[in-house]
């Protein structure tokens, strides 16, 4: 398999780039939905690949395998998040919002600073120092009913 190749823009052009770390090169658990979306693509690649003969190694490409400048993926993000009511956020944040939901869904920190790439638990729970915060009540409720028993 290729590895990925991180596509950013620099003075307004595409470029390919590197990871900013070795951690950026992992490999990660997806759900049973997301292995269905990128399953579904990748018979669509396959044809429009045999369909118009490109041999791009890219996953994410136009139909006749020339690479997709980010800002496509960026807009076409935005128009998706409009028609589906949500909220505005940048692209980036879905990434925060995913750190977010994860810690309060009870994920452990270490999954949470893997998953994200982060170099240390410790960065992963200052990031999101708001989120741990917000946790303590219902952490207190929780440690009392082990201990306690339920009421």
């Amino acid at each position: 398999m290729t590895p990925a190749v991180p596509r950013v823009v620099v003075h307004g052009r595409a470029a390919t780039s590197e990871p900013k770390t070795n951690r950026g090169y992992r490999t990660l658990a997806l759900d049973p939905m997301t292995v269905e979306a990128l399953r579904s693509h990748l018979t669509r690649w396959r044809k429009e690949r045999r369909e118009v003969g490109h041999h791009s190694p890219l996953l994410f490409c136009w139909p006749d395998g020339n690479a997709l400048h980010p800002q496509t993926i960026t807009d076409r993000f935005f128009k998706l998040s409009r028609s589906a009511g949500l909220p505005f956020i940048r692209l980036h944040d879905v990434r925060h919002s995913y750190a977010t939901v994860a810690l309060k869904a009870g994920v452990h920190p270490k999954i949470v600073s893997e998953r994200l790439g982060h170099a240390s638990v410790a960065f992963t729970l200052q990031t999101y120092s708001h989120v741990v915060e917000g946790m303590d009540q219902e952490a207190a409720a929780e440690i009392a009913s082990v201990i306690l028993g339920s009421p």
